[in-house]
């Protein structure tokens, strides 16, 4: 899927290596790199979230955007587009961190995709919240190109399918807790109505 591949994603991702990569800041970006793993920090803000009942509403979206991210991201789009990773295609380039298999496909960022699906539930709740995920999102997207793991479009794309999918679970949320809570209602003044009658 080369012609995927635009015409200054390479561009870009060898001025970043050329012109910022550097022995102070690697480490920094290896240690945001692997905190979003496979939606590590992500995963636990959910969970965390989940356990507080006024947030459990949030960490469950934040838990079912991580499922449709990987639902739609590696059970899909990168077997669909199957393109090569940047530190695969140049092989020459210096790496910091384990190249993965040519296997472990480019389009789109999972990184990406997950922190700015996680960042968006986050924003669409507290924008303060919000905020500081966003950051740590954009972080996590300049590491993935810092480390030469991902051209520039796979983190773009990643981020918007991440919006996409991060509002579509803050909306799929607060459907079935509006469904919930008119049942509840609804019970309740069946259930009133019922001691009313037999009064």
């Amino acid at each position: 899927m080369d012609f995927l591949i635009l015409v200054w994603d390479p561009d870009i991702l060898f001025w970043i290596h050329q012109h910022i990569v550097n022995s102070t800041l690697t480490p920094g970006m290896i240690l945001i790199s692997n905190l979003a793993n496979r939606g590590g920090i992500w995963i636990a803000i959910g969970i965390v979230l989940c356990f507080h009942k006024t947030y459990r509403n949030t960490g469950a979206a934040v838990l079912i955007s991580i499922c449709m991210v990987i639902l739609v991201g590696d059970g899909l789009l990168k077997h669909l587009v199957m393109r090569l990773r940047p530190c695969i295609e140049y092989p020459w380039v210096p790496m910091a961190i384990h190249t993965p298999s040519p296997h472990d496909y480019s389009f789109p960022s999972g990184h990406s995709f997950v922190s700015f699906a996680s960042a968006t539930v986050l924003w669409k709740r507290n924008k303060r919240w919000g905020m500081g995920a966003g950051v740590f999102a954009i972080c996590v997207a300049f590491s993935r190109l810092y480390l030469f793991m991902h051209y520039p479009s796979d983190v773009v794309v990643g981020a918007f399918l991440g919006i996409g999918i991060g509002t579509g679970s803050i909306f799929l949320v607060d459907s079935i807790h509006k469904k919930r809570r008119n049942h509840f209602e609804t019970a309740n003044a069946v259930k009133n109505k019922s001691n009313i009658c037999e009064k």
